[in-house]
């Protein structure tokens, strides 16, 4: 028999042999372009605001007073945010919408030791706080770098940024009969750069296990918490839900 022949016969010893089990493929940290949208709840702990007071007689003289208060308060906040996909999957650009802010009622908007025209000048424009919140819907952004996960919950460390306004105004009575009015206008502000630590967890709609790649469009749910440490002292605990996509 030709040796070509007894080359293609297979022996007893290869056909007992199981054949070698194929890997599967390594799954990806980031599938795609992934998008979230929140609606969340921050509670602010120590937050520091500056207050700037007129108050304009009815001569026309003005009076102007400014300093700087603490205080909590909280938002209602809703979010955005996205990360690309390849080199920068581990990066997340977002912003969140806030409504709300630092409770100002009954803080003092004149510094003690003043000079003031009527005495209880504070109360009085004090009053003015309690017919509506101050401050104004504001945006504040942020970027975050994932650094790991623990028990399938993503940690992230970034930067944000915080910046609220508000105002109020009012006149008030300078004689009993009220004959004579005064106005004021108090502004605040509050500004803070933060450092944010955050945790994520997705829960998918789709049934995919763990062990194979995940389809490039996913939909699910999104929780997420943290804390903003600012350079002010402020402190801030925030948590959000809402839906998840990746394309």
């Amino acid at each position: 028999m030709p040796a070509s022949s007894l080359a293609q016969v297979p022996t007893r010893e290869s056909q007992q042999r199981p054949p070698k089990p194929i890997e599967p493929p390594h799954k990806p940290a980031q599938q795609g372009f992934r998008l979230t949208a929140t609606v969340g709840l921050t509670l602010l702990g120590n937050g520091k605001y500056s207050y700037d007071t007129s108050v304009t007689m009815p001569d026309g003289s003005a009076l102007n007073y400014n300093g700087t208060q603490r205080s909590t308060g909280g938002t209602l906040s809703l979010g955005a945010a996205a990360t690309p996909p390849g080199a920068l999957r581990r990066f997340t650009f977002g912003f969140d919408l806030a409504f709300g802010g630092l409770d100002v009622w009954g803080h003092s908007v004149i510094p003690d030791g003043s000079a003031i025209p009527q005495p209880n000048l504070n109360t009085r424009i004090g009053r003015q706080s309690i017919t509506g919140p101050p401050w104004r819907p504001f945006v504040s952004p942020y970027i975050e770098h994932e650094v790991g996960k623990i028990f399938q919950n993503r940690i992230r460390v970034g930067y944000q940024y915080w910046r609220a306004t508000g105002s109020y105004k009012g006149s008030f009575a300078t004689d009993r009969l009220g004959t004579t009015q005064a106005n004021y206008d108090v502004r605040f502000s509050q500004a803070s750069n933060m450092i944010r630590l955050s945790v994520h967890n997705d829960t998918w709609l789709d049934d995919t296990e763990t062990d194979r790649l995940p389809p490039r469009r996913r939909s699910g749910l999104i929780q997420q918490g943290g804390v903003l440490i600012g350079t002010d002292g402020t402190l801030v605990v925030f948590m959000g839900v809402g839906p998840v996509w990746t394309f």
